[in-house]
């Protein structure tokens, strides 16, 4: 048998994978895109990582988990029925891309990305020789094997760790929360730039415990992660589910900085303050951002202004 070592699904490639892909057989010649944006690297989101700029957003087709709430469920988890529009670039094309609009980084995003890592290996090879980061949006259900491989391509990434309850990744994603720990620890541990988001949906992930957890997790690796918290809003198979409500990521907020971690920041919600980032040593706002619109006072020596204390920011 074929085995694919993408991730811990291990699907036989001679048969239907989950992912509906092949991607240990993937042609590195071309990407098939469904989609190609320029975004702010704050919705990815990344708050600690080139902030203010712009990067170039690639999706492409399919998952390797199933999430009932899947937001981009039409291109990540597509009917029979459906078809999906998709339009290839040579890896060559897309860093053009980039180079033609001044933007600092590449990032995978939309979809599960990791399910054509040959393809982002080959993009990035060549993106790098021109100084273009690589950055990640993914759902972390890798094996180790994989990470091992791809971490050295890749500068940031956003891992969503759907909950800390490993009967809730397999009831509502069909999968497994161990994997995606492993998968922020081997980043974390290589150095790659890590951020996490924690979408939290009412009645199923959103209980002071598990947040908790989530919160002593990350301060068991570094209390400097940033973590975002984020609003679900009715979608897919989960249309019966009350939004969150914002006083719950308010809520969350403040627990996990009241349990110690440094940079803790609210996500599809109203903006305010929280969204800001402030120095750990005096307080004073290193960046504002007021929804996609960031003002930095980061000195050029990636510092407070006040203080001089180092900033925990990526320039």
């Amino acid at each position: 048998m074929n085995i694919c070592n993408v991730c811990p699904n291990n699907c036989n490639l001679d048969n239907q994978t989950i992912c509906g892909e092949k991607p240990e057989f993937d042609s590195i010649k071309y990407v098939e895109t469904t989609a190609v944006a320029i975004d702010p690297i704050e919705k990815k989101p990344l708050y600690h990582f080139l902030p203010g700029t712009e990067t170039l957003s690639i999706g492409t087709k399919n998952c390797n988990i199933k999430c009932l709430f899947c937001q981009n469920h039409s291109i990540a988890q597509p009917s029979i029925e459906t078809e999906v529009y998709t339009k290839t670039y040579t890896p060559e094309e897309l860093v053009d891309i980039a180079l033609e609009n001044n933007l600092p980084s590449i990032s995978w995003t939309y979809n599960e990305p990791t399910i054509h890592y040959k393809w982002i290996i080959q993009t990035a090879e060549i993106a790098k020789k021109e100084g273009i980061k690589t950055v990640l949006v993914t759902n972390g259900y890798n094996t180790p094997e994989l990470i091992n491989e791809l971490s050295d391509y890749v500068d940031a990434v956003n891992v969503d760790i759907k909950s800390m309850n490993d009967t809730f990744y397999g009831e509502v994603c069909y999968a497994q929360l161990q994997p995606v720990l492993d998968s922020v620890e081997s980043y974390y541990k290589k150095g790659v730039h890590i951020e996490i988001t924690n979408l939290l949906i009412p009645g199923y992930n959103d209980d002071t415990p598990t947040i908790r957890k989530l919160v002593e997790y990350l301060k068991r690796l570094s209390d400097k992660i940033p973590l975002h918290f984020s609003a679900f809003y009715p979608q897919y198979k989960m249309m019966n589910v009350d939004p969150t409500s914002p006083k719950i990521i308010d809520k969350a907020c403040d627990l996990a900085k009241y349990m110690g971690l440094k940079y803790v920041y609210p996500g599809n919600v109203p903006p305010s303050y929280k969204s800001n980032t402030f120095c750990t040593h005096c307080k004073q706002t290193l960046i504002k951002r007021v929804g996609y619109h960031v003002e930095s006072n980061i000195t050029g020596q990636n510092a407070c202004p006040n203080c001089n204390h180092k900033a925990d920011v990526i320039l």
